[in-house]
């Protein structure tokens, strides 16, 4: 009796609208409103605003990692070519092909030649470093672009760098402005692992020539104030000129005459202090004083800037 007189009551609540039933709770949809929709939207951007620059940071600290281990790389295979050919190959500006200097060949392309050969088919031994690839006394040593007699092929070295890992291009693939340079564009250069650059062959894109720059031990000096000028060194333990020519091309996205130059172009006194080993407190003394230096232009393609790294230090 007490339970018909209880669902009685309970139906008769139900009836007056005083207690919903669950099963038409539960049907019912609740849409969100315009103002919570902001919210979640706000939230969102400032989550994103506070974790782009995070990410950014971190890509670029990965893409120096990847640089700093290139170098290392090169500086194996560097270290090889010393032990055979008693010496690092020259880095001058010029190719020393006549009595006055010769024709422009710069460190980046001898450093190329060096680890991979003019054609990258390996560096010939009785090479000079000529911009022609001959020996100097009429002898072709980098037959490019025919076909390579097999005793060429046989007196070749191998690889001190492995192609796989030279990320070597020609020069032709980099800069729109170089057929009115003084180099040969169809010579090769040795590229960072950034990517600023469209290769104009493929359409890849590629980064910067690494550049190279041998120490001259038999001079003491390091100084931004007396800068080397063509002929005359200045008794500079590094010659900022090594590369200059090729510094001038500008920045192959936007070169000169319309577009801008590298800061190392128009300040090379940048050279000077970004190499300073500030360690030595008793004199200015460069890195690597008794070796060579490799500069990559960094994240932004442009040598001169903070970004650059180099194959010494953090």
């Amino acid at each position: 009796m007490k339970t018909k007189e209880i669902n009685r009551a309970f139906n008769s609540i139900i009836k007056e609208k005083k207690v919903k039933p669950i099963a038409k709770q539960s049907n019912k949809k609740r849409a969100f409103t315009i103002v919570e929709l902001l919210t979640v939207m706000s939230i969102i951007i400032i989550l994103m605003g506070l974790l782009a620059p995070a990410m950014n940071r971190v890509r670029r600290f990965a893409r120096k990692v990847s640089q700093k281990n290139q170098f290392h790389s090169i500086d194996v295979a560097m270290e090889l070519f010393r032990a055979e050919f008693d010496g690092y190959p020259n880095s001058g500006a010029l190719d020393g092909s006549t009595p006055a200097g010769g024709v422009p060949y710069c460190g980046a392309m001898k450093l190329a030649e060096a680890m991979v050969g003019q054609d990258l088919l390996g560096f010939h031994p009785n090479s000079r470093f000529r911009a022609d690839g001959t020996d100097g006394a009429g002898n072709v040593l980098y037959p490019f672009p025919g076909p390579p007699l097999l005793i060429n092929l046989q007196a070749r070295k191998e690889y001190y760098l492995q192609l796989e890992n030279a990320n070597a291009y020609k020069l032709n693939d980099i800069y729109p402005n170089i057929a009115t340079s003084p180099f040969n564009g169809n010579r090769f250069v040795l590229c960072d692992v950034y990517t600023p650059v469209m290769n104009r062959n493929t359409g890849k894109k590629v980064g910067m020539p690494i550049l190279y720059y041998r120490a001259n031990t038999s001079n003491t000096r390091h100084d931004s104030a007396d800068l080397p000028v063509p002929g005359n060194d200045k008794g500079q333990i590094y010659n900022y000129l090594d590369n200059n020519q090729l510094v001038e091309l500008g920045k192959p996205w936007n070169p000169p005459p319309t577009g801008s130059n590298h800061t190392l172009f128009s300040d090379p006194t940048k050279f000077y202090g970004n190499t300073w080993n500030n360690k030595v407190s008793s004199m200015v003394r460069p890195y690597r004083v008794d070796s060579y230096i490799l500069i990559s232009a960094g994240f932004d393609g442009e040598y001169g800037t903070p970004d650059d790294v180099f194959n010494f230090g953090d």
